[in-house]
């Protein structure tokens, strides 16, 4: 249950939650299968086989679990569909089926391939943190932090969020670190990959990895212009991770350390027990994190805030 993925949203008002009356709010939204003719179905999710509950709380932070289920329909059975539909009809009727009737003829085969559909479920996680008027979500992209957002706000009604912003520029400050070792804060290391690209549009893309991103030939990139808009890091050896320009993380990993630490606590093999102690862990560890990344980066934007 480690988060890999950190898209963060800071509430804009405090938002004050029963833990009661938010597990009746996530019962109206539980996840229940596609039926025949759907084509996806979203809802929360027990976070362990053996919960009773949608969401564990755990030191004021709520975790969440978001299943999405969709219908499978490999794209080359329905253009070979589609390509013979076509071919039949011009040769039966002896003339040429353009576009409009085309799209059609493919909402109709797509109609009756779903309810014969294979389906496939993925999961997105996430927690609220009130005290620090924080949304984590474990998310690659915006898409599903959007989803797990948008789900959320029907949840319980009103959700104000903003993205996650600092008052200085996160590709400013990152290009300040490769090419100034001074400027980097205590306890942060560079961990061999960046990505550097031109402010132009259109611009060159440099891709680096597994090499001393401070060196010679990668600064001489900065100084035509370039600027840092990813960068591997190691915080203390206890996470490392690539920070983007959208204040996005991505590949997080968290030490051995800790997840040493998560293993010695388990008091026994129930889900329940290890999610509960790795979450406790997880999160005490992020509400660490993300306010000395605010720091590095000037503070904690107050725009949008109430």
């Amino acid at each position: 249950m480690w988060f890999k993925n950190l898209q963060l949203f800071q509430l804009n008002k405090d938002l004050e939650l029963d833990a009661g009356q938010l597990e009746s709010q996530l019962e109206a939204f539980k996840f229940e299968p596609c039926k025949s003719i759907e084509t996806y179905r979203l809802g929360w999710s027990l976070p362990a086989p053996t919960a009773s509950q949608l969401c564990h709380i755990s030191g004021g932070a709520i975790l969440l679990c978001l299943r999405r289920q969709e219908k499978v329909i490999p794209a080359a059975v329905v253009n070979e569909t589609l390509k013979e539909r076509v071919e039949e009809l011009e040769a039966k009727e002896n003339r040429y089926v353009g576009r409009k009737e085309k799209l059609t003829i493919k909402e109709d085969i797509l109609s009756e391939l779903t309810p014969r559909a294979f389906v496939r479920s993925s999961f997105t996680w996430g927690y609220i943190a009130p005290t620090e008027n924080m949304v984590v979500i474990d998310a690659s992209s915006s898409k599903k932090a959007d989803e797990f957002l948008d789900l959320l706000r029907q949840t319980i009604g009103s959700l104000p969020v903003v993205p996650f912003n600092t008052e200085q520029s996160p590709s400013i400050v990152m290009t300040q670190w490769l090419q100034n070792a001074d400027t980097r804060p205590q306890g942060l290391e560079l961990d061999g990959q960046c990505e550097l690209r031109s402010d132009l549009e259109e611009g060159s893309v440099i891709r680096c990895k597994q090499q001393e991103v401070d060196a010679e030939e990668i600064l001489a990139h900065l100084e035509t212009g370039k600027q840092v808009v990813k960068l591997a890091l190691d915080w203390q050896e206890r996470l490392q991770f690539i920070l983007q320009d959208d204040l996005t993380i991505k590949r997080l990993r968290f030490g051995d350390d800790l997840l040493e630490e998560a293993k010695d606590s388990y008091a026994d093999e129930d889900p329940m027990t290890r999610l509960d102690t790795d979450f406790t862990l997880m999160s005490l560890e992020l509400k660490r994190f993300i306010p000395t990344l605010a720091e590095w980066l000037g503070g904690q934007s107050q725009l949008g805030q109430a």
